[in-house]
């Protein structure tokens, strides 16, 4: 090279030291620059240039990094210019910048999950709660459903409804309501004889008004017949299938051990059971279907007019008819009923019990 370009390099390079600023570096500083070091650093003067400019650009903006980054977000646009020579020029510029909501984390709005009360409160909510309205405040959140599923709600329910009344069965009086196991059952079926909306709920209902197709593909588990005065009651007591086959899940589920099943407040045994009870004139004889499905029930006017003829149809199968199918028909049929769990009229095994001991002694 020249030596004209390294003399101009040189008063480049000792003007900038002179001047105690770091200036911008040229591709012409190093082309031209008549001290080189094999190592390729700094000199010293200039090194600390730079530590004082970073130093100082700290202590100037202490933002964060990902706070600079917004000057640079934001709507940009393209504005048309004039420049000095008089020609037209478009020029990006960035549009003022909308002023952001300071969020704070004491900001309720920012709470995606909500105000979350203490378990107390929702307790002391479910002290006015109404038994027909039990389910609704279950759906309300997680503490309302815990305080259903405890043994103290459903306590507290019968001891607000209670009071004496005819026909109520042992198990459904205050001595017996001490036990844990099956209290939510209790308690339900205590209702229906106390509380006056289910009682008069459960009056309404007369002589052939319920609907025996909707026990269809419904497994029947147990069936018995006992005389009452001159009529003659027959019972088929029928379990959907879905509660009788277990959910494959690919494990075997946890057995509860013994403490576990005693303090379990919400076992019922007759979970998803009806009873159909068929009351007729004579006996009648009729095959025995335990274990197989009721696939068609058919009600028709009998031969004098004045009653009903039942037919029943059971089969091996939900939904088949094989050689294994059996057809049961009452006629005449004078009453038909289908009876919840929770029906006063359901035959539990203790009024099962009473039931047979006063046939015995009639």
């Amino acid at each position: 090279m020249s030596g004209t370009s390294k003399k101009t390099g040189r008063r480049l390079s000792s003007q900038k030291n002179s001047s105690g600023n770091l200036g911008d570096v040229t591709l012409n500083d190093f082309a031209n620059c008549s001290i080189s070091s094999g190592k390729g650093r700094l000199k010293k003067a200039a090194s600390n240039n730079v530590a004082r400019e970073v130093k100082h650009l700290k202590e100037v903006d202490s933002r964060a990094w990902y706070e600079k980054l917004e000057e640079f977000e934001g709507d940009f646009e393209f504005v048309e210019e004039d420049g000095e020579d008089g020609a037209t020029a478009y020029v990006i510029k960035k549009q003022p910048r909308r002023r952001k909501k300071t969020i704070t984390e004491d900001d309720p709005s920012t709470r995606g999950g909500g105000l979350e009360y203490p378990l107390d409160v929702w307790f002391l909510i479910s002290e006015h709660i109404r038994p027909e309205d039990v389910a609704t405040f279950a759906c309300i959140c997680k503490s309302a459903m815990h305080v259903v599923s405890t043994a103290k709600f459903w306590f507290c329910l019968y001891k607000r409804y209670y009071k004496t009344v005819p026909n109520l069965p042992e198990r459904l009086e205050p001595e017996c309501m001490m036990r844990l196991y099956g209290l939510r059952t209790c308690v339900i079926r205590a209702l229906h004889y106390m509380y006056p909306p289910f009682v008069n709920k459960l009056k309404v209902v007369t002589s052939f008004e319920v609907n025996p197709h909707s026990l269809t593909k419904r497994q029947c588990i147990l069936m018995w017949h006992q005389k009452c005065k001159n009529q003659w009651v027959f019972y088929f007591k029928l379990k959907q299938h879905s509660t009788l086959i277990g959910r494959g899940t690919g494990t075997k589920p946890r057995q509860p051990d013994l403490l576990e099943m005693l303090e379990d407040v919400s076992a019922n045994q007759d979970e998803g059971c009806k009873v159909l009870q068929v009351t007729c004139l004579n006996y009648i004889p009729h095959p025995l279907v335990l274990g197989q499905t009721l696939c068609n029930v058919t009600m028709t006017l009998s031969h004098g007019l004045c009653s009903y003829r039942m037919r029943l149809e059971f089969g091996s199968g939900p939904l088949c008819y094989n050689d294994n199918s059996n057809t049961l028909v009452f006629d005449p049929v004078v009453n038909v009923k289908v009876l919840d769990w929770w029906h006063p009229l359901y035959p539990h095994n203790s009024s099962m019990s009473l039931n047979f001991s006063q046939e015995d002694a009639d």
